[in-house]
């Protein structure tokens, strides 16, 4: 008896442990259907805005970068990128397309970016912003640091 009671209230923790970790039974699982998602490739979004008070030229180039960033002491491979000219002032958004397949969960990847005008760097990051894998999210806010002034 003191054996069967035992057993029912390991079950009944373990009942309460999968629905803790599953949430509500009549939680949707995912706000989109997972084919569709798959076949368009894995987004990395965000913004880029830095803290210097000064405007951005409008003839300034941003490049967004997705880069694995695994190996320390190799050139990190680029994944996907986006190249745009400013049209408006900070915070500029972006989103990194890259195809699943590329995404290896025991690997770290991290968003890079840089402002540039006429090829002249302006502003770049100067920290790790880490996304996708070891639990890191697909969204990331960069701020970067003036290089030179606009």
């Amino acid at each position: 008896m003191k054996r069967r009671m035992m057993t029912m209230a390991a079950l009944g923790a373990l009942g309460l442990l999968t629905a803790c970790a599953t949430g509500p039974a009549s939680a949707p699982q995912s706000s989109a259907p997972a084919a569709p998602a798959a076949s368009s490739g894995v987004r990395v979004t965000g913004s880029i805005s830095y803290l210097q008070r000064v405007a951005l030229p409008p003839d300034s180039d941003v490049i967004v970068q997705l880069r694995d960033v695994s190996r320390v002491d190799a050139k990190a491979d680029i994944l996907a990128e986006q190249r745009f000219t400013a049209r408006s002032q900070v915070p500029l958004p972006f989103e990194l397309t890259v195809d699943p397949g590329k995404i290896d969960p025991r690997m770290r990847y991290a968003v890079a970016a840089r402002i540039e005008r006429g090829g002249k760097l302006m502003f770049i990051n100067d920290k790790l912003y880490p996304v996708l894998t070891q639990g890191h999210g697909s969204r990331v806010d960069l701020i970067l640091h003036m290089v030179a002034r606009p």
